[in-house]
């Protein structure tokens, strides 16, 4: 056997987000990567749009302990730092959910140590193509650079929503909630509907009433179910090891099953669930095309309101809105809503079959990020799936990866070396836009990576 020196491996990480700054953080600890490039199309770099809300309202949505840190080494990173930087989080469970711009000064600080260090290079521009080139890849850029790479990272995040069919659209319907200065134009008696009642929907509207719109706010949603209450963590004692994976029923009628259990001896159904999900990836890949579309259409939504829970203190606030009736919930669908002159008028159906009409100032589409990558109007996107290096992913969500997160091509073939990270594989792993999921996903990367270089390095004689 002999060693064979290996050239330092060039990294171009596409997106600077809470994602691709993850990946940089941890990409330069590992052995054998060399200079990295790391490119945001918005100059938001450790923070992408999660983390750059400004206001202390604007809360990450569990508990600052369970954010972990950078690395598997580091697992307490973020709780240190809030406390070594005069930020307390206890006693009071309520104020562990710390506001999201926290989250993205962590992420700036330990990201600039990298860029001091010469390590990575962070620039304000946007990738158009990836097109392999030799043995690695070209990124073509905004600014007409081109970067060679050896290894590519897609950390794109999450798109705007698509436009929501039955609302024509006007100046009076916002698309993007999260755009910069969208809600501005809302006025104090204004009246509001928001179109979903999850997590961004919360948030919208604890913005709406801060800013002091008075007049009751309207969320419609399918089913109307606002994001559950999360508590103090208690550990489960006994946690399932074999779960009925064929079909999404089977699997929901065990979790309930172990959630009465374990309600009869003061376990918690958050910690349950908090258990549960960390096998979500393996449940979900186990699953037909079949059982994966009967879970979006039928579960998701309840899922993600028991997935994506609230501080204790922001579910109080929602339920004073609803009982002084500055915020009404209704389950029921927008059948139609043309545009007038102030606003919107709206024909919605409840659940109970009652027609309820609506004339409202504005419409604002907080339905969640569009999944479906084939809708997203993204120029790299757009290239990777029109090129062929990429295709979309199961059930039609993100794009498609393989168990390494390397983009499969048009063909069916994993592209070695190009990666997608986060919200692009929904599609394969379902439970990817957590930072704690992004981080075991890059973990495994760079595990991975570690092993190939390992078995390279050595060459029979």
């Amino acid at each position: 056997m002999t060693s064979e020196h290996r050239a330092p491996l060039r990294v171009a990480i596409i997106g600077g987000g809470a994602a691709g700054t993850l990946a940089a953080l941890i990409l330069a600890k590992t052995p054998g990567i060399g200079r990295i490039t790391l490119l945001d199309r918005d100059g938001r770099f450790g923070r992408g749009l999660a983390y750059s809300a400004p206001e202390k309202w604007h809360r990450i949505n569990v508990p600052a302990y369970k954010m972990g840190g950078c690395g598997a080494d580091d697992p307490e990173a973020f709780v240190d730092w809030l406390a070594g930087n005069g930020h307390v989080t206890g006693p009071d469970y309520s104020t562990s959910f710390v506001p999201r711009w926290l989250y993205g000064d962590f992420l700036c600080a330990q990201l600039a140590e990298l860029t001091a260090s010469g390590q990575v290079e962070a620039r304000h521009d946007a990738a158009l193509s990836v097109a392999p080139n030799g043995g690695g890849y070209r990124v073509v850029t905004a600014s007409g650079d081109a970067i060679e790479a050896d290894l590519v990272f897609v950390c794109i995040g999450n798109h705007p929503p698509s436009g929501f069919g039955p609302v024509e659209p006007s100046p009076r319907s916002i698309s993007d909630v999260w755009a910069a200065n969208a809600l501005d134009p809302i006025a104090a008696d204004d009246s509001v509907l928001v179109i979903g009642t999850g997590a961004t929907a919360v948030d919208v509207v604890i913005d709406l009433v801060h800013r002091g719109v008075r007049r009751e706010i309207t969320m419609v949603s399918r089913r109307g179910l606002l994001p559950r209450v999360d508590i103090v963590a208690v550990a489960d004692p006994d946690p399932v090891q074999t779960w009925p994976v064929p079909t999404v029923r089977g699997l929901f009628h065990a979790l309930r099953e172990d959630i009465r259990r374990k309600a009869a001896d003061g376990i918690p159904w958050q910690s349950v669930i908090d258990t549960f999900r960390l096998q979500t990836a393996g449940f979900w890949q186990g699953f037909s095309e079949t059982e994966r579309a009967r879970f979006s259409r039928h579960l998701r939504s309840i899922w993600l309101a028991h997935r994506h829970r609230l501080a204790p203190d922001v579910a109080e606030l929602l339920a004073q809105l609803q009982q002084k009736r500055q915020l009404r919930v209704i389950p029921a669908r927008i059948m139609t809503a043309p545009a007038t002159q102030w606003g919107h008028d709206v024909t919605i159906r409840a659940r109970g079959l009652e027609t309820i009409h609506l004339a409202t100032n504005w419409i604002l589409n907080c339905t969640g990020p569009e999944e479906r990558y084939d809708r997203v109007n993204d120029p790299l996107v757009q290239s990777l799936l029109a090129t062929g290096l990429a295709r979309p992913g199961p059930t039609g969500l993100g794009l498609d990866v393989d168990q390494k997160c390397w983009l499969i091509d048009r063909a069916g073939k994993p592209q070695p070396g190009l990666f997608a990270i986060g919200p692009a594989t929904r599609g394969t792993f379902w439970e990817v836009t957590a930072a704690t999921n992004i981080r075991q996903q890059l973990l495994g990367v760079a595990e991975q990576l570690m092993a190939d270089q390992r078995q390279s390095s050595i060459r029979p004689k």
